[in-house]
């Protein structure tokens, strides 16, 4: 697994990614020390594991194969310069039978979901074309209220996707990564089915927004 992570660190230092100079690869042995019971005592079992923190995105726990150029990509995706332009703000039309939504329930306050908005926009970008974004600030308006209460939100981020075929919202309950989101959406939305059903549709929506 060191020499994954050796590899890995080549990979995203010779790069040429902004940042990925900057980017610090430590190792901690559980068997040095006292290390292993503070792993322990903190829930972590399981070893190897690997956990990547950028700055303004908080931590991610890494749970893809640990191989040289998987975990260089998931760390190079982070770094990614990213917009806002492909997440749309709630609205409940974008709600419909014709394509899926992935909707983000947020507050302002929330840190954690402040730490996602990186990992959020970037996915939004990915997925142009098969899959809107959408973001409702649960306390903006009594209708946004109503909505986020019909989804029954009562923590956040809460992330759903729901319209098209989906008769439920389905819950979003891995890590809020670029790559958990991606790995996540591509799983319940084949990409050979959205550009037969729904791809015009959310190209026109887009174009609109801009």
């Amino acid at each position: 697994a060191l020499e994954e992570v050796v590899k890995a660190e080549f990979h995203v230092h010779e790069s040429g990614v902004a940042g990925a100079e900057n980017i610090i690869f430590k190792k901690c042995d559980a068997s040095e020390g006292n290390n292993g019971q503070q792993m322990a005592a903190k829930g972590l079992s399981g070893l190897p594991m690997a956990f990547v923190s950028i700055e303004g995105q908080g931590m991610d726990r890494y749970a893809r194969e640990l191989t040289g150029e998987k975990l260089s990509e998931f760390i190079l995706v982070k770094l990614e310069p990213t917009t806002d332009e492909d997440v749309f703000p709630f609205s409940d039309e974008l709600i419909t039978d014709q394509y899926p939504v992935f909707v983000k329930f947020y507050e302002k306050w929330c840190s954690r979901c402040l730490a996602m908005k990186t990992a959020f926009e970037n996915a939004a970008s990915r997925m142009a074309g098969r899959v809107i974004f959408m973001e409702v600030e649960c306390s903006s308006s009594d209708v946004a209220q109503g909505f986020c209460s019909l989804h029954n939100v009562d923590g956040y981020p809460t992330l759903k996707l729901m319209g098209a075929h989906f008769e439920k919202a389905v819950p979003f309950e891995r890590d809020r990564s670029v790559q958990g989101i991606l790995d996540f959406l591509n799983e319940h939305v084949p990409e050979e089915e959205e550009e037969e059903e729904g791809g015009e549709e959310i190209a026109d929506g887009q174009e609109a927004k801009v």
